[in-house]
């Protein structure tokens, strides 16, 4: 992978990786409901999720859901049902009275999302059948690939958690926040329109 190659990667990877999607609308609401000390797990099991999406992907997953096409879209249904399910308790959550109750996503659950999350498969095999299609060595490609992703995925998933600590600051009674977090919850929502749309319109 020549110089010009990976600056073009780098600069597809932080796009990628700093615009909204599921994972940073969830982490802007963990962060304004439970700071950014408990949203930690959150994240980190985020990256691992995606950096092992990464190398399974370079392992041969695009040619598993080039194959199985119905595996995808299985894996998409899973997503859909799953990211309601969080909407709704974004949606629905509370102050400190509820934090007992209401929790943080944990590292296990983060990362096992990540197998589902729409986004992040569709980003990740893209750029793996992209970037690794030409390479004479796709060992070295998929480890560059690996090494900027996880770069970019950390520097982002903080700047929105972080964000979302900061703007707690402005949530300082329910009504503020129960509107933050119904607004996060129909981000999140929202972030599925392009999975669901794009297949339709290829059609």
């Amino acid at each position: 992978m020549d110089i010009s190659t990976i600056i073009s990667f780098v600069t597809f990877a932080t796009v990628a990786s700093f615009t909204p999607g599921p994972n940073n609308v969830m982490l802007a609401a963990s962060g304004a409901n439970f700071g950014f000390r408990q949203t930690l797990p959150h994240i980190l099991g985020i990256v691992f999720g995606f950096c092992t999406l990464v190398v399974a992907a370079g392992l041969g997953l695009a040619t598993l859901f080039a194959a199985l096409p119905w595996l995808y879209d299985a894996l998409k249904i899973i997503s859909f049902v799953f990211l309601l399910y969080l909407a709704w308790k974004i949606g629905s959550a509370g102050r400190a009275k509820t934090k007992d109750k209401d929790k943080p996503l944990s590292f296990l659950q983060a990362a096992s999302f990540q197998l589902i999350n729409p986004k992040a498969v569709t980003v990740v095999i893209s750029s793996v059948t992209a970037y690794t299609s030409t390479a004479e060595n796709v060992g070295a490609a998929v480890t560059i690939l690996l090494v900027v992703f996880a770069t970019a995925t950390i520097c982002a998933t903080c700047t929105w958690a972080v964000f979302g600590t900061a703007i707690a600051r402005v949530l300082n009674n329910q009504h503020r926040l129960r509107l933050f977090n119904i607004t996060m919850a129909l981000l999140l929502l929202g972030s599925l329109l392009p999975s669901i749309i794009a297949p339709v319109l290829i059609k």
